[in-house]
């Protein structure tokens, strides 16, 4: 048996929030081109947004859409830089206004990289896009090379499964093309609709931003319980040690993104951008809670399946024969009791063959104890 003498824990992570109207443009271009290229969004006014938008527009949001990853680079690349992200429009749009050739292409290069980045990471293999792969270099001295960037340009495109990206790569050398495209779409969403959607919203956030300020000091044992407590919102993601993992958390509450979330983090600081609730969402978001709870508290609320979720906190996972033999109960009893922790969502359940697996749900367990935590404040 393995022993760890010393065993490693989670850091006391410094908790901020702040609003940024930079953050929210760029994340907003994101659910925009999610709703123009068939993707569910949730949000009405993103909907009715998109429908709306000048073709113009749209054609910079097609050109721009590859490279820089629906817009998530841009995003990215702002908060990567950016120092002081709670600028007001005019010095968001000036902070792009400045950018030198040496700056676009930094930038251009930072989406190549983040573009295959994640086609290595959650994108099933392209043998044409994997051979092509061999032939260059994803390093950034390399990729200022223009023959290297071109070949790379071509393949982030053909990732992207592009059918006209001989014709479209070419528009990526033109460095200063490309910032007047970038500024184009910016001032072009923020005239069609975005500035007054940002000003009906703003009040709202700073509203709410100041009712949670006092979460910030909470202690808590992972980052996850405290984006559950702030936003309301349990990640469902394999990112969650990542987010656990930083020594630095930002949120930034940003309208329209409904009940999805987005991470990311450079070196340990991470960011968490997500859609604030308002008093009456929140407090009808906490009795939806409240009651997906109530079944977990019925679970746990007889003696024998309190027995039963012990067994399997202590194992991975077992099967019904193996917790009657552990507990002297008998197969009937262990069925009952195990349909009831499955119902309740308790309990997980893996079926290899004939055989069900049993395990513990964390997710569920951790949502019950935060409840309980919340009864103590």
């Amino acid at each position: 048996m393995e022993r760890n003498l010393l065993i490693p824990t989670y850091p006391k992570t410094k908790l901020r929030m702040t609003e940024s109207v930079g953050v929210s443009v760029l994340t907003n271009i994101q659910l925009l081109d999610y709703c123009l290229n068939n993707s569910a969004v949730e949000s009405k006014w993103v909907k009715d947004f998109a429908k709306a938008l000048p073709e113009n527009l749209k054609k910079d949001l097609r050109v721009l859409r590859t490279i820089f990853a629906h817009g998530v680079i841009l995003r990215d690349y702002y908060l990567k830089h950016q120092t002081s992200i709670n600028q007001d429009w005019d010095d968001f749009r000036e902070w792009w206004e400045t950018f030198s050739e040496t700056d676009v292409l930094e930038l251009v290069i930072y989406g190549i990289q983040e573009n295959m980045a994640y086609y290595e990471k959650y994108l099933p293999s392209d043998p044409s896009v994997d051979e092509k792969l061999q032939e260059i270099s994803l390093e950034s001295e390399q990729l200022k090379v223009l023959s290297n960037r071109e070949k790379a340009i071509s393949i982030v495109l053909e990732s992207w499964l592009v059918k006209d990206f001989e014709e479209l790569a070419p528009l990526f050398n033109d460095l200063k093309g490309i910032k007047e495209r970038i500024i184009r779409l910016l001032d072009g969403v923020w005239n069609s609709g975005f500035q007054a959607c940002w000003q009906s919203s703003k009040s709202r956030i700073v509203g709410w931003k100041e009712n949670q300020l006092s979460k910030l000091s909470n202690p808590y044992g992972m980052n996850e319980e405290a984006i559950f407590d702030i936003t309301g919102l349990y990640p469902d993601t394999m990112e969650k040690e990542e987010m656990n993992r930083v020594h630095e958390l930002t949120f930034i509450p940003v309208p329209n993104m409904g009940r999805l979330l987005s991470f990311l983090k450079f070196n340990r600081h991470g960011f968490l951008i997500f859609e604030p609730t308002s008093t009456n969402d929140y407090a009808s978001a906490e009795k939806n809670n409240s009651a997906e709870v109530n079944l977990a508290f019925e679970g746990l609320g007889d003696s024998t399946r309190l027995q039963i979720i012990h067994l399997l906190a202590k194992n991975d996972e077992m099967f019904a024969q193996q917790i009657v033999n552990e507990l002297n109960l008998k197969q009937s009893s262990v069925s009952r009791h195990l349909n009831y922790l499955h119902k309740t969502n308790l309990v997980s359940v893996r079926q290899e063959g004939n055989t069900k697996y049993y395990s513990i749900n964390q997710n569920e367990i951790k949502k019950v104890i935060y409840v309980l935590e919340n009864l103590l404040k």
